[in-house]
């Protein structure tokens, strides 16, 4: 019998379960899956391959739904979102969740935009459809094909492409039980043994502890840098020529890149006047123009550890006013890094940025 029907009230009651029952709804099983890098179509109608562009280096959570289901998909979706809610910071960089149409023929992506907004769906949870042969061929990989999207079971797919480790939760695991999963992916890279180039690229950036505009501490290479694609500038708030037209000039490469910042790309901007640009008053320069977007973080912090940085990437001056408004960008996991011009065009910059996260 299948469990998908035109009534709203079973997908309630599974719902109410998950809150009576959470340990009895689900059974966790090791997986072997495929990860194929066919080109899906996102929620915003942008090509989106699977594992080279969203998923990337991270973390991943999926889930295998469809927007005219009226039971086992809305209570998947709403567990998501509770699991979102509770990644915090930790969404679109550490950790990325996917959902994936499984009735691609009609799941437009105008229809997933919509169902995720229903579902209060952030940056760095992505959606994705596609022709029927492409996601055909994904869902296959992952173990998650049905001929007949009627019939489709529930299940949460959870892995790291790095280690190759991926758990298969078959029903409805709630979000602490999903978060768990998570947890020990992560607590495993932590414990693997550092490369020797990584060892070099940690000891030559440092892991000088810096803060963010949200007055969080975070470790330069190891939170800010690493297995990232990066542009990192340099400006002081009390400026008021260069760094505003700098920080516009973001704002427009920004554009330029679309969905691939904040996902693919993060902005690095370090304050060079540090003990005078507190977290508040980066916060407040980045509201003034327009730079608060998820993805763009601006630095400060003890003066002596910020000039450590600054030196490392070169950029060094004694009087801040003479700050270079050079763009570094770089994608750390290739140890591939270049600096482009000031004069350069927005469209130009976001160019070799995207070519820089391609890779080779």
């Amino acid at each position: 019998m299948s469990l998908h029907n035109p009534g709203a009230q079973v997908a309630a009651v599974l719902a109410a379960l998950l809150l009576v029952l959470p340990s009895r709804v689900f059974a966790a099983d090791s997986a072997q899956v495929r990860l194929i890098d066919a080109e899906l179509v996102d929620s915003n109608g942008a090509p989106a391959r699977l594992s080279s562009q969203v998923i990337g280096d991270s973390i991943v959570v999926m889930d295998f739904v469809f927007t005219t289901c009226t039971t086992i998909c809305p209570v998947l979706s709403a567990i998501f979102s509770r699991v979102q809610g509770k990644l915090g910071e930790r969404l679109g960089k550490e950790v990325r969740l996917v959902s994936i149409s499984l009735d691609p023929a009609r799941d437009t992506p105008a229809r997933l935009k919509a169902y995720s907004a229903n579902h209060r769906a952030k940056p760095g949870w992505t959606w994705l459809t596609g022709t029927q042969e492409d996601v055909r061929q994904v869902l296959e990989g992952l173990g998650a094909y049905t001929p007949a999207v009627t019939q489709h079971t529930p299940m949460v797919l959870v892995g790291d492409p790095r280690t190759g480790k991926w758990v298969r939760l078959n029903g409805f695991p709630n979000e602490d039980q999903i978060l768990a999963q998570v947890d020990a992916l992560a607590k495993a890279r932590q414990e693997a043994p550092a490369s020797a180039s990584e060892k070099k690229a940690r000891e030559w950036f440092t892991d000088t502890l810096l803060v963010t505009q949200e007055g969080k501490q975070v470790r330069f290479y190891s939170d800010m840098l690493k297995d990232r694609v990066v542009v990192i500038s340099f400006l002081f708030t009390r400026c008021t020529t260069a760094c505003p037209l700098l920080t516009a000039r973001l704002n427009r490469i920004r554009e330029e890149l679309g969905e691939r910042f904040g996902q693919e790309v993060s902005f690095i901007t370090l304050s060079v006047d540090s003990e005078y640009d507190t977290p508040e008053r980066l916060m407040e320069f980045a509201r003034r123009h327009k730079a608060t977007h998820p993805g763009w973080t601006f630095l400060t912090g003890k003066r002596e550890d910020v000039n450590q940085v600054i030196t490392r990437l070169g950029q060094y001056v004694e009087n801040i006013e003479d700050h270079s408004t050079l763009l570094i960008a770089g994608n750390e996991k290739q140890r591939h890094w270049i600096k482009l011009p000031p004069q350069a065009s927005p469209t130009a910059v976001a160019e070799r940025v995207r070519m820089l996260a391609e890779g080779p």
